[in-house]
C-alpha cells in the first residue's frame, strides 16, 4: 500500500480499486510477492523490478519497473510514488550497462496505449546495443523463457545490490 508520502492513489478505471491490489492483475500479484518472486531483481518500499516477459530480439534484457500499489497511469499517481518509480528506473538504467553489456538504454512508459493489455503503471527500460536498429513499436517481440528471465534477474540483482 502507498506510504504516507505517496498519498492516496489516483482514481481507478471501472472495476479497479485505486492503489489497492486488483485481483487478476499480474503486476499486483508480483508486487505482493504472490507470483514470480524469484524473478524480482530489486524491491524498494513501493516499487519492484522484473525482467519483462516480452523481449526484443536485438535488445535483450528489457526490464520493467512497477509500483506495488495498483495505479494505472502517470496522471494522478501520487508524487512520492512517481519519484520512487523513476528513481528506481534511473538505477536500472545504470545497472543494465553492467548486467547486460548495454551501451545505453531507452526508457518508455505507455499511458493507456492502444492494444495495451496490462493496465498497471510500469516503466520499461530497454537496453541498447550498437547496431540494434531500435524502433517503436517493435513488431518482433517474443516471450523470453523463464530460465532466461531468471538469469537476467540474477544479473540485475547483483548490480543493484552493490549500488544500494
Amino acid at each position: 500500500m502507498p506510504g504516507p508520502e505517496h498519498g492516496p492513489a489516483r482514481s481507478a478505471a471501472p472495476g479497479e480499486e485505486g492503489g489497492v491490489a486488483v485481483d487478476g492483475c499480474v503486476f499486483c500479484a508480483i508486487g505482493r510477492g504472490e507470483a514470480d518472486a524469484d524473478l524480482v531483481a530489486y524491491r524498494s518500499g513501493d516499487v519492484c523490478v522484473v525482467p519483462a516477459l516480452l523481449q526484443r530480439e536485438n535488445n535483450p534484457g528489457r526490464t520493467l519497473v512497477l509500483p506495488v500499489p495498483h495505479v494505472t497511469g502517470l496522471d494522478g499517481t501520487p508524487p512520492g510514488l512517481l519519484r520512487e518509480v523513476f528513481g528506481v528506473a534511473a538505477r536500472v538504467v545504470s545497472a543494465v550497462r553492467e548486467a547486460y553489456g548495454a551501451v545505453g538504454s531507452t526508457v518508455v512508459q505507455n499511458n493507456t496505449a492502444p492494444g495495451q493489455v496490462l493496465h498497471h503503471l510500469h516503466v520499461s527500460v530497454v537496453p541498447r546495443f550498437e547496431g540494434d536498429a531500435f524502433r517503436i513499436p517493435e513488431p518482433g517481440l517474443s516471450e523470453a523463457p523463464r530460465e532466461v528471465r531468471l538469469a537476467r534477474a540474477s544479473a540485475l540483482r547483483r548490480v543493484l545490490a552493490r549500488e544500494a
